[in-house]
């Protein structure tokens, strides 16, 4: 495709209107420092419609200057970007070798007729006063014309001329792909070149018809999917950067947020608030999360499961109608109390919370009436205890994750679980279900149909190596890890930290799966594990449980592109 130069689109300066060369000829005696205007003899131009809009202007434009003035005349920008998009346009179909998809020419067609509509107003001309007198008179003029105009401002052709265009590319997420048309037409042609120039019989006029809001967005993910995102700057700094520096600030934060006097004031403060409501029920107070775990920074949530009438082992793929009711209850109870404010209440959720801040502390809370979240937390300190590798990583990743923008499809859980694994694989971690298998049948603690507990051997009993944390070595397992996700055949296998093993095949997988889920499954067929998932992370206590069901295939695409990127800069680093 041949591209002609910016330049060459306004040759034809004989088929403009009176009003686009008043303009630019106004341009040219302002730089030669004269403020006289000579007016040029009209050149002959063929009558069309558009002319004839454009000789109304000009007739419109001689009037408003028969004024004794010889100041520049304003023009109003909309009318020129109009002109330019008509001019470059005509110019790109007539100079240019490039051939319009059909569909874009439809769109474009739309954007005309938009145009066309607006000039049919006859947009309005103003004159500027140079004296300041006149400046406020100009001002009073210019207040008129604009609600003549339709509520347009208008600027000088020297102001203008500062402004800039940009071409935004929806394909590929609204990225700007340069200030001029050639620019735009060069990325149009090499990155979303026509499939089929040919002329498609099931058009209409040579054009496709209109699609639907369905087919536009798959059409959009199609196009994203075939383009490499490119790391975010904030990603690439974290990655690029001294890794020692980082783990001073967030390790020390992060390990002095796992136990603070403020935690006993909240647990305080929330049984006296909701023990009344609940006088014939034991009520007690568990914290979990990142902030417990020791991965927490100063932004982080404080979750609370709150047990009200000794429910720990009670489990529910689905909030109940009695447990939405305590939910609401809670509610009613934060919104009454000066030391808590109600941020948000998510009743749909599949563990239902109350987000809300404890006010003398400053710490916002997720309240819940769900134990698993209590016993993924004693397995990740437990791990993390017992190599702190583990840690390390863990907290390099969720600082990761949140400068990608990734949070809202994989959570800092899904991605420790991730780490977890991948440490399994080269024996530095114990399988989970070798850990629950060794416990004896009367000691296991049961959440429903899931073991919550676990045996809390050392390494040195499991004969697992505990290996020393240096910068290096996190720096190599970091490279490795992500190398390993970005390479990972997600469409065939697990991640399955219960097993711990390499190759878990999702076509044989529940075969594998102990007695307990089984038995579950079967009892409730609607809630089994989601293997039909573009990323399957199994919750090592929740068997049932995909811990990134969210993540689409645009986000892992995404994920994937994003840990290849972090590996080949780790590797340069």
């Amino acid at each position: 495709m041949r591209i002609e130069d910016i330049n060459t689109f306004w040759t034809d300066k004989a088929d403009y209107s009176d009003a686009e060369r008043l303009f630019y000829e106004g341009i040219a005696v302002s730089r030669s420092g004269s403020n006289e205007y000579v007016r040029p003899v009209p050149t002959a131009v063929k009558t069309t419609k558009k002319s004839k809009k454009r000789k109304a202007m000009a007739e419109n434009q001689q009037q408003q200057q028969q004024q004794p003035q010889k100041s520049l005349l304003y023009l109003n920008p909309l009318t020129l970007e109009a002109s330019f998009f008509l001019d470059t346009l005509e110019c790109v179909s007539r100079q240019s070798q490039a051939q319009l998809d059909p569909h874009l020419a439809h769109l474009l067609e739309r954007i005309v007729v938009g145009i066309e509509n607006y000039l049919d107003k006859k947009p309005t001309y103003i004159v500027p006063k140079e004296t300041q007198q006149e400046q406020v008179a100009a001002n009073d003029q210019a207040a008129t014309a604009t609600v003549a105009g339709g509520s347009v401002n208008f600027v000088p052709p020297n102001e203008f001329a500062k402004i800039k265009r940009t071409f935004n590319c929806t394909a590929c997420t609204h990225r700007i792909v340069g200030t001029t048309i050639a620019k735009a037409v060069a990325h149009l042609a090499e990155q979303h070149p026509n499939p089929n120039p040919n002329p498609n019989p099931n058009t209409i006029n040579g054009q496709r018809p209109a699609q639907t809001k369905q087919e536009k967005k798959l059409a959009e993910v199609e196009a994203r999917s075939k383009n490499t995102l490119q790391l975010p700057k904030k990603a690439k700094a974290l990655v690029s950067a001294d890794i020692t520096c980082m783990f001073k600030d967030k390790y020390q934060v992060a390990d002095k947020l796992k136990v603070m006097p403020e935690y006993d004031d909240i647990e305080r403060d929330l049984c006296k608030l909701i023990a009344p409501s609940f006088a014939n029920q034991p009520v007690r107070i568990y914290k979990f999360g990142s902030r417990i775990t020791g991965i927490g920074s100063c932004s982080s949530d404080l979750d609370v499961f709150v047990d009200i009438g000794n429910k720990f082992h009670k489990f529910e793929h689905r909030a109940s109608k009695e447990t939405i009711s305590k939910l609401r209850v809670l509610r009613g109870l934060f919104c009454a109390s000066n030391e808590w404010r109600v941020i948000n209440v998510i009743e749909q959720a599949r563990v239902p919370i109350i987000k809300t801040c404890h006010l003398p502390s400053g710490i916002e809370c997720d309240i819940c009436l769900n134990s698993l979240g209590f016993c993924n937390t004693n397995l990740l300190k437990y791990l993390f205890e017992a190599q702190p590798l583990v840690q390390y990583m863990c907290i390099y990743v969720k600082t990761w994750l949140e400068r990608c923008r990734l949070t809202e499809q994989i959570s800092t859980y899904s991605m420790a679980l991730m780490v977890i694994y991948f440490l399994q694989l080269k024996q530095l971690l114990p399988a989970i279900a070798l850990l629950q298998l060794d416990e004896s049948v009367s000691a296991k603690q049961r959440v429903g149909p899931w073991v919550a507990n676990f045996t809390q051997k050392s390494l040195n009993d499991l004969k697992i190596k505990q290996i020393e944390v240096t910068v290096s070595l996190i720096k190599e397992n970091m490279r490795d890890l992500f190398k390993f996700y970005a390479t990972f055949n997600y469409e065939r296998f697990v991640v399955c930290p219960y097993f711990g093993q390499q190759n878990i095949q999702i076509s044989n997988y529940e075969k594998s799966m102990p007695k307990r889920y089984l038995d579950y499954a079967s009892q409730n067929p609607e809630t089994v594990l989601q293997l039909r998932k573009p990323m399957v992370v199994q919750d090592p206590i929740q068997l049932n449980h995909n811990v990134t069901k969210a993540v689409t295939k645009n986000g892992l695409q995404t994920f994937v592109d994003y840990c290849a990127q972090t590996t080949a800069l780790l590797a340069d680093s």
